[in-house]
């Protein structure tokens, strides 16, 4: 629905994201499934740095250190 919406290729526009994640699957933190990702129990603890991914301005600004730190 966000690619009809928005007029972009999922997959593509969110490659980076989708990279990032792919870590956190590797470590547990995310489970994926066909309708897209969820956060395992022990994701919940760094939830937020799941949330950081999808933030353009922090991403924008992560060589900053301006935002506090998650551990």
């Amino acid at each position: 629905s966000i690619e009809l919406a928005h007029l972009v290729n999922f997959s593509t526009y969110f490659q980076s994201e989708l990279a990032q994640l792919d870590a956190m699957a590797n470590d547990g933190l995310i489970t994926w499934s066909s309708d897209g990702f969820e956060v395992t129990d022990a994701g919940w603890y760094v939830v937020r740095a799941v949330a950081m991914v999808f933030d353009r301005y922090l991403q924008a600004d992560r060589n900053r250190q301006r935002y506090s730190r998650i551990i």
